[in-house]
């Protein structure tokens, strides 16, 4: 299970973060369930994922522009 000890910011949002897993805990914009999705912090420091559809609701949330 990935250890979720940083946050970064997507959407506007405060989502947490596991640095070592690159995975972030990224509100559904349908239903608002947390879903794990695997992020990648652009050379910045901007996190960007490639869209997920929500484990509770199947609602696709579109990548980070």
């Amino acid at each position: 299970m990935a250890d979720f000890t940083a946050t970064v910011i997507i959407n506007g949002e405060e989502c947490d973060y596991a640095p070592d897993a690159g995975m972030a805990r990224i509100p559904c914009g349908n239903c608002g369930t947390l879903n794990e999705v695997e992020i990648e912090l652009a050379a910045d420091g901007t996190p960007r994922h490639l869209g997920f559809s929500c484990e509770n609701c199947g609602h696709w949330n579109s990548p980070v522009s």
